[in-house]
């Protein structure tokens, strides 16, 4: 069996303060060339377990048998990004069980809420712009030639990444920055709650607040993996949460 998660969420049914899990162990690696990262990894006691990719992104997974913690590492362009301590599940062996250091305190029940569920989408869309056009044309009054600014409003493309954690009957979304409109309010280091949450067999409808006149509508269909976002910025792309059998929905 593949890791639990493909990305570096976690999947459990905590409050929000309880996601982002810190590996103050390895911090310092953020942001290090991924070669001299795995190098610091291994010298650590770390192995690496399983790898994932999604968009322009790996993900892997590292166990340390010494202190029992599980970590994603993502990399970028050859560089590490985020660090974080997830569930031991996730570094389990395909048919075993999941690593467990008797030393350690038993994993916390939530994190094996079978109501949980993590996403991490790619994908392209569009935003307004106002763009300034110089013009060299005829000036009447005055006789001669001027440069003069015409705006315009515009549609400009970009790539992004989301990614979507739903715990219980609750949810948050986390955007990448070009999701994210210049005035935006109500969030917590980049995640926004889910408001209207409704999750079907097929099917996952939400909203979230980016501003008072920005709220944003998603979609996700289960099945093809599909995720639209309906605002001022739109967006869509396909979502991945790990393997799915020939014939059943992806998540």
């Amino acid at each position: 069996m593949r890791p639990l998660l493909p990305a570096l969420l976690l999947a459990s049914a905590f409050p929000a303060t309880a996601f982002a899990q810190s590996a103050p162990d390895v911090a310092d690696l953020a942001g290090a060339r991924a070669a001299g990262g795995e190098t610091q990894l291994l010298a650590r006691g770390y192995e690496s377990r399983f790898s994932n990719t999604v968009g322009d992104q790996r993900y892997t997974f590292w166990w340390n048998a010494r202190t029992g913690r599980c970590i994603s590492v993502s990399t970028v362009d050859g560089r590490y990004g985020a660090l974080i301590a997830v569930p031991a599940e996730n570094c389990r062996d395909a048919g075993s069980a999941a690593p467990v250091d008797h030393h350690q305190p038993a994993a916390e029940p939530g994190y094996r809420d079978p109501g949980s569920l993590v996403l991490v989408c790619y994908g392209a869309g569009t935003r307004p712009t106002v763009q300034n056009n110089p013009r060299y044309s005829w000036n009447p009054r005055n006789h001669k030639w001027e440069w003069s600014n015409e705006l315009s409003n515009n549609a400009q493309g970009f790539n992004s990444d989301v990614q979507i954690e739903l715990y219980g009957d609750h949810g948050r979304i986390h955007l990448g920055p070009k999701l994210v409109a210049p005035i935006h309010s109500g969030d917590d280091h980049g995640w926004w709650d889910l408001d209207n949450l409704v999750v079907t067999p097929d099917r996952i409808t939400a909203s979230y607040r980016i501003n008072g006149l920005n709220k944003p509508k998603l979609t996700v269909d289960r099945r093809s993996g599909g995720i639209t976002i309906q605002a001022i910025t739109n967006f869509s792309g396909q979502c991945d949460s790990g393997d799915w059998a020939a014939g059943t929905r992806r998540f």
